[in-house]
């Protein structure tokens, strides 16, 4: 390889030459054709015997492309290794690059008619694939539902991104399937389609509520842990500070310069988070709960600015065994005034967070129990605070039949709050979800209930969080 070779990055490497690179296995799921989705696998052949991949998800149905990846120079057992793993997940077999080849562009030509693009992956995955030339054998292959762009989603949200650009491109000559669907709807259904009653999970026999589903993701936590006072990490981790932190500790953690202790104690958030935020090793389970985190978000209360506050809600986006992991059953207090003192001058970024689709229901409540806690310790703020309420609730309506951004046991727990505000201001809000039938009435009751504690109650917000640090670990250390 030459030195020019060595210095290309392996992007820039496939940009420029992977289409010189001799073509080598190639691969599809079988049975596509009724499913409308499958996986296809082309090799590239390197001389010095490694191999450069593209694996491709695509949708035969509507959508064209949806994601690709690539593998870059695996030597002969990763690359025996990745097909392994591929073929335990799909039904493979080996086909011709013609195939593929015409596969792939025709759908991408298919899924553009309705005004959808190749994932924005294709961008550089495409250069693993020859160019779409006459050079190539034309196959013909039929795509979409009976030849017409049916578009299948996990929920409305998705539904209505990929309709607005049907719509442009092909008016309404197109079919939509959601869960639950008994059959594909046309496009012309789309504005008057009851999906209240379709995404409504209720029924005779279980008066349970449907609950939001967890779909977050994000990719840009830090690889690898720097921070300028390293004794901080065995210091915070030490099984024996498990929540609790005493008031010399303390001290010695504040005589850091705010400034940078802030810095050090984000990148540990995010660190911690990044490699915690998909499954956590069964091995981990077996030891005592992970506090190290817990004293952080704990820390940044005390010295965390603006920018703290958005690692704190990136913490916050996490799923459920993340916080099992971390926070045991002393999430909220660990959250709850570290939100109010860093986000009660933030109530913007609070309520974008609230309207983030996709996140663990629970860790959402912290969020609202911070912004009650102005109304404790700034008064004066009370109108501000019910407005935001007021705001909360109605970007909900029409939503809680569908889950996007809340469910019934929010909406549940969420008027607990409200009832220690007293918040009579926001009853025709409230009742509105109520008469929606979807609140988890386990939570708080039913709308009557909830109504008379507002309006007669003399229940308050009391000091269950209070913001002094040095209260705060004597309050965590009950959870020792």
């Amino acid at each position: 390889m030459s030195k020019q070779q060595k210095a290309l990055s392996p992007e820039q490497y496939i940009r420029q030459r992977a289409r010189k690179l001799p073509i080598g296995d190639c691969y599809l799921t079988e049975g596509w054709e009724d499913c409308g989705e499958l996986m296809v696998w082309v090799t590239r052949c390197h001389p010095q015997q490694t191999y450069t991949v593209g694996i491709y998800l695509i949708d035969t149905f509507c959508c064209g492309v949806k994601d690709s990846h690539w593998y870059f120079s695996l030597d002969k057992s990763d690359y025996a290794d990745l097909l392994k793993k591929m073929e335990e997940c799909e039904d493979l077999k080996k086909v011709s690059y013609e195939e593929v080849h015409n596969l792939i562009y025709g759908v991408i030509s298919f899924a553009q008619e309705g005004g959808i693009e190749p994932d924005s992956s294709f961008n550089l995955t495409q250069f693993l694939l020859e160019e779409d030339t006459e050079d190539i054998p034309l196959i013909e292959y039929t795509f979409g539902k009976d030849g017409r762009h049916c578009i299948f989603t996990d929920n409305r949200l998705e539904l209505s991104a990929y309709v607005t650009k049907l719509q442009k491109a092909l008016g309404d000559d197109f079919l939509f399937v959601l869960p639950d669907m008994d059959k594909p709807r046309e496009g012309r259904e789309y504005s008057g389609f009851d999906f209240a009653g379709l995404f409504s999970n209720k029924n005779d026999e279980d008066d349970e509520t449907d609950t939001e589903r967890y779909s977050f993701t994000y990719t840009g936590y830090p690889e690898n842990l720097s921070v300028k006072y390293e004794w901080l990490i065995p210091l915070l981790s030490n099984p024996d500070n498990a929540f609790y932190l005493s008031d010399e500790l303390i001290k010695s953690i504040l005589a850091v310069p705010r400034d940078e202790l802030r810095k050090d104690l984000e990148q540990i958030v995010l660190y911690e988070t990044g490699y915690t935020c998909g499954e956590i090793p069964d091995e981990c389970w077996d030891s005592k709960t992970d506090t190290e985190l817990l004293h952080c978000i704990v820390l940044l209360g005390e010295v965390g600015n603006e920018e703290s506050l958005s690692t704190v809600l990136l913490s916050l986006c996490q799923n459920q065994d993340y916080y099992d992991f971390h926070f045991g059953d002393a999430a909220e207090e660990a959250y709850v005034p570290t939100l109010y003192m860093l986000g009660k001058d933030h109530l913007d970024k609070l309520m974008e967070y609230m309207k983030t689709p996709g996140l663990y229901s629970f860790a959402r409540i912290h969020i609202v129990e911070a912004v009650a806690r102005i109304c404790r310790y700034q008064p004066e703020r009370r109108l501000e605070v019910i407005e935001w309420f007021r705001h909360l609730l109605s970007f909900y309506d029409g939503r809680l039949e569908t889950c996007q951004c809340c469910d019934g046991m929010l909406i549940g727990m969420l008027a607990n709050s409200l009832i220690d505000m007293h918040a009579m201001e926001l009853l025709p809000e409230i009742k509105k979800l109520y008469d929606t039938g979807l609140v988890d009435e386990m939570c708080c009751g039913d709308f009557e209930e909830v109504q008379n504690e507002i309006l007669h109650s003399s229940s308050d917000l009391s000091e269950n969080y209070p913001v002094d640090i040095y209260e705060r670990y004597h309050r965590l250390k009950r959870w020792i």
